[in-house]
């Protein structure tokens, strides 16, 4: 394989490390900094496995939020697993300042991109939006229940509303950080040369 197809193939692998990378990464700081209820706190220290759930839950719904603890756990793992991948392209390619800063600025207009397209889509269609993730996460189906049951009044539909919007802003912010700083680099670079 020649050196061109190796960095067309490096651009779309970091591009993709990079958007799943900052999604996770503002899907934690989003949980950190969320205001939460003292039975959304309780749930959340389970779901960490750092305290006992409320006994007020059904079966059902500590089943649910059993699951919800994998899934958080493999996003943790996840979570890892990209920002190794971050890091070791980082450090492989500091000596290839040109091609590490196109990484970047093409990593920060792809994970842009997705955002906006991946926001536009979620404006006209949440809903379907939201029970395609947990088709995909919970494919058991244990994540329907009633309105007037306690994880939907712990967990209101608007609380996902609100994380997800959060989650969004947050994630294109950091994907315009990398675009910028992709070409604030390069304008500091050619000025040096």
């Amino acid at each position: 394989m020649n050196e061109k197809n190796k960095e067309k193939i490096t651009i779309v692998l970091f591009s993709i490390v990079l958007l799943m990378f900052l999604l996770l990464l503002s899907y934690k700081l989003v949980l950190f900094f969320t205001p939460l209820t003292d039975a959304q706190k309780n749930v959340f220290l389970f779901l960490d496995g750092k305290q006992k759930l409320s006994t007020s839950f059904t079966a059902a719904e500590v089943s649910h939020l059993e699951d919800v603890k994998q899934v958080m756990k493999y996003a943790d793992y996840m979570f890892y697993i990209l920002l190794l991948g971050f890091t070791l392209t980082i450090i492989f390619y500091r000596k290839k300042k040109d091609f590490l800063l196109n990484l970047l600025h093409l990593g920060g207009k792809v994970t842009f991109a997705v955002m906006i397209l991946l926001g536009a889509f979620s404006l006209i269609f949440f809903d379907a939006l939201f029970a395609m993730f947990h088709r995909i996460f919970f494919p058991q189906g244990n994540w329907l229940f009633a309105a007037d049951s306690k994880i939907i009044q712990t967990f209101p539909l608007d609380f996902f509303i609100s994380l997800s919007r959060n989650i969004f802003l947050l994630t294109l912010f950091l994907g315009i950080l990398f675009i910028l700083l992709g070409y604030y680099f390069k304008d500091v670079d050619s000025d040096r040369n």
